[in-house]
């Protein structure tokens, strides 16, 4: 009997069906992004879900032990980081980045670091980050039927149950004036703090102001006159140093003081001392 596991669109689907059903509210997204003027960002994603759940993934009707493929869903499902892979390839994709195993005792994941990453590198169906003339837009979509491909590839409803059981914590700052959000605006950081198995929006957005820099002619004739200045600034300091001291050397000297002498009684003639009668 040949017990080789077929690797098709079905048995994919049945899958994830069976991971979503078991990781109702164990399932984390955290994502912190800072953005620039020079239009490039700075942050970290996580994406994390708790091993016990990825372990413990019943198949239901799916799949039996009598089932010749079963032998190998079992040893799937003893593998955390296959079974991650698995319900991740079932979210929209996330925008890349370095990314790092995340591994503790009770979660499984994986870390994204982002650094002075382009604007271009967040334009994924999920996480969108992108400029729109003078402003910055930011969305997550928490609609499944706009996730493109993976819309037709996975069940939307599936989907959609996945998503409702995140916990998700987000925070973006912008360089400039927030003008729109359905998040939490504290400055120019916008936050969103959604519970598992809870309603969600079907969208996470903010919208910022780009804020007004000098040309990009300009910018780099003020960079080159930055060092001249501080070198034109020391030289005249140095300038009237130097003036300061050569006045204090050309200043007219008062006369010295004699030194004292020990006075001495004039002479006396002898008109003043008469001799003796």
């Amino acid at each position: 009997m040949n017990t080789r596991l077929p690797r098709g669109r079905p048995f994919r689907l049945a899958v994830c069906l069976a991971l979503v059903a078991a990781l109702t509210g164990c399932t984390q997204l955290n994502l912190g992004l800072t953005v620039t003027s020079d239009d490039t960002v700075t942050g970290q994603l996580l994406l994390t879900v708790d091993k016990a759940e990825l372990t413990s993934v019943d198949p239901g009707p799916v799949l039996t032990p009598l089932d010749p493929r079963w032998p190998a869903f079992k040893r799937w499902r003893n593998n955390v980081p296959a079974a991650f892979a698995e319900l991740r390839r079932s979210l929209p994709a996330l925008p890349p980045g370095d990314e790092t195993s995340y591994d503790n005792d009770k979660s499984y994941g994986v870390l994204i670091s982002y650094h002075e990453k382009p604007l271009s590198h967040f334009n994924s169906a999920g996480v969108n980050l992108a400029r729109d003339g003078d402003l910055h837009r930011f969305t997550l979509s928490l609609d499944p039927t706009k996730y493109g491909e993976k819309a037709t590839q996975y069940d939307p409803q599936t989907q959609q149950k996945a998503l409702q059981s995140m916990s998700i914590d987000i925070s973006v700052t912008f360089p400039g004036r927030v003008i729109e959000t359905n998040g939490t605006l504290v400055g120019r950081s916008v936050s969103w703090k959604l519970i598992a198995n809870q309603p969600k929006p079907a969208e996470l957005r903010a919208v910022a102001e780009v804020p007004t820099t000098p040309s990009a002619a300009a910018a780099p004739a003020s960079s080159r006159s930055f060092p001249w200045l501080l070198i034109v600034g020391g030289v005249v300091v140095l300038l009237l140093v130097a003036g300061v001291v050569v006045l204090l050397l050309r200043r007219p000297r008062g006369p010295v003081a004699a030194a004292p002498t020990a006075t001495t009684p004039a002479p006396t003639t002898p008109a003043d001392h008469p001799g003796p009668v």
